[in-house]
C-alpha cells in the first residue's frame, strides 16, 4: 500500500470521523481508523457501533491497500508534520503503517481489517433534505434547551418532527422548551418523529460546511437509527428510544397579557440583575409588569439587591412573575431584531416570540419568588 496525501486533506478527513474512533472506557477493540485505497478511491471510516462515520479524501494512490490503525496518537502526530505531502506506506505481509513527510516519520501498528465493522448505509425510504445553513441555525436555536441530566435520557435528546413540508426541532428539560419550524423546499418522503442525542447533533453541526449557501444535508431515519449525509461524509447514529411528549400541547392558546420590549434594553436590564441572581441558590429573577413599565429585580438579605425598570408596551393585565435567570438569559442570547414579544399568564408559562421569526418559540415555566 502506498498513498500520497496532502496533509490538510488527510487531517480534515480524519477529523470528520474521529468522533467514532476515539477511545472510550466501554469501547471495543475495533475502535480506530479504517483507511482504504482501492480502485482510485480513498475511504476513511470509524465505527464504535453507536456511531459510524465514513468519508472520502483526495489522494494519489500508487499501490492499493487497506489499513486499520487504532492508535489514538495518529491525528495529533500527523498534525505536527510539516505542511505539504504525507506518504502512507504499508508493506505486504507487515502490520505497520508508516507516514512520512520529509525527515518526519511515524509508524503505527495495524489491526486485522476483517474485524473492522464497516459503516453500512441505511435504506433511505424515509428521508428529507435541508439546506445546511438552515439546519445549523435550527440546531443552535433549539439544542441549548435540552436536559443535561443523564438520568433523563429522553429529554437530553432533540426531537425531529417531520411532516410532508415542515421540519421541526424541539428540545426541553421539562422546565423550558425551545422549538423551531422550517418549510422544506422538497417534500419529505415520509412523516417521522425521532429523538436524536444532543451530542450527535452537535457533532453533525460541527462537520457541516458553513460557507456554502447551497450545501444540503440529507437526513434518513428508521425506528432505531438516523443518518446524515453531506458532501462526501456519511454519519449514522443510534436514536434515543422512547415517546417524546406532545410539545404542541404545552404551548398555551390564550394569555392574560402581552408585552413588547426593546430587546437591547431588556438584555441590559437582565444583565444588571443577574449577578445577584446567580449567587442565590435558586438563581431567580423577578418581573413586575405594571402599565407601561417592567420592573426587574432580585434580592437576598445576605447578598444584596439589584433593581431596574424599562419601558414596555403592555396589553392586558398587570402581572408579577419569577423565573430562572439562566433560562431568561439563554433565550435573550438567541433572540434577534429590535423588539421581543412576551406572552404572559398569571399562573402559567411565558411564551417568548421573536419579532422577525414567528417560527421560533420559547416556553419557560415560572418559579416561586418573593414578588
Amino acid at each position: 500500500m502506498k498513498v500520497i496525501f496532502n496533509k490538510s486533506d488527510l487531517c480534515n478527513a480524519l477529523d470528520r470521523v474521529q468522533r467514532a474512533a476515539q477511545a472510550k472506557i466501554t469501547s471495543n477493540t475495533n475502535n480506530g481508523f479504517f483507511i482504504s485505497a482501492i480502485h482510485g478511491n480513498i475511504l476513511i471510516q470509524a465505527n464504535d457501533y453507536s456511531i459510524g462515520i465514513k468519508t472520502s479524501c483526495p489522494a494519489s494512490i500508487e499501490e492499493d491497500g487497506i489499513a486499520v490503525i487504532a492508535a489514538s496518537q495518529l491525528q495529533s502526530t500527523l498534525r505536527m508534520m510539516p505542511p505539504g505531502d504525507i506518504t502512507m506506506t504499508m508493506k505486504s505481509g507487515e502490520s505497520i503503517a508508516t507516514f512520512t513527510s520529509g525527515s518526519y516519520i511515524a509508524r503505527f501498528p495495524t489491526r486485522d481489517q476483517a474485524e473492522f465493522p464497516d459503516v453500512q448505509e441505511m435504506d433511505d425510504q424515509n428521508h428529507c433534505f435541508l439546506r445546511s445553513k438552515d439546519f445549523v441555525e435550527m440546531a443552535n436555536l433549539v439544542s441549548y434547551a435540552a436536559a443535561n441530566d443523564k438520568q433523563k435520557p429522553l429529554f437530553s435528546g432533540i426531537l425531529f418532527e417531520i411532516t410532508e413540508n415542515i421540519f421541526t426541532m424541539a428540545a426541553t428539560n421539562t422546565h423550558r422548551l425551545a422549538t423551531r419550524d422550517i418549510s422544506l423546499d422538497e417534500p419529505a418522503s415520509a412523516q417521522g418523529r425521532i429523538i436524536v442525542p444532543s451530542g450527535i447533533l452537535s457533532d453533525v453541526v460541527r462537520l457541516l460546511p458553513q460557507d456554502d449557501e447551497k450545501a444540503q444535508i440529507k437526513i434518513v431515519w428508521s425506528r432505531n437509527h438516523v443518518a446524515f449525509q453531506f458532501g462526501e461524509t456519511y454519519f449514522i447514529a443510534n436514536l434515543i428510544n422512547g415517546e417524546y411528549p406532545n410539545f404542541h400541547a404545552i404551548i398555551p392558546k390564550r394569555f392574560d397579557a402581552t408585552a413588547v420590549l426593546n430587546l437591547k434594553e431588556f438584555i441590559e436590564a437582565v444583565r444588571f440583575v443577574s449577578p445577584i441572581s446567580r449567587d442565590m441558590n435558586y438563581q431567580t429573577i423577578n418581573f413586575h409588569f405594571d402599565g407601561d413599565t417592567l420592573e426587574i429585580f432580585e434580592e437576598d438579605p445576605d447578598i444584596g439587591r439589584s433593581d431596574t425598570s424599562i419601558p414596555v408596551k403592555l396589553t392586558g393585565e398587570n402581572i408579577s412573575l419569577t423565573f430562572n435567570c439562566n433560562y431568561i438569559e439563554d433565550i435573550l442570547k438567541h433572540s434577534s431584531g429590535e423588539t421581543v414579544i412576551l406572552h404572559l399568564l398569571k399562573n402559567g408559562p411565558l411564551l417568548v416570540e421573536q419579532e422577525e421569526d414567528k417560527s421560533y418559540r420559547y416556553i419557560v415555566t415560572p418559579m416561586r419568588g418573593r414578588n
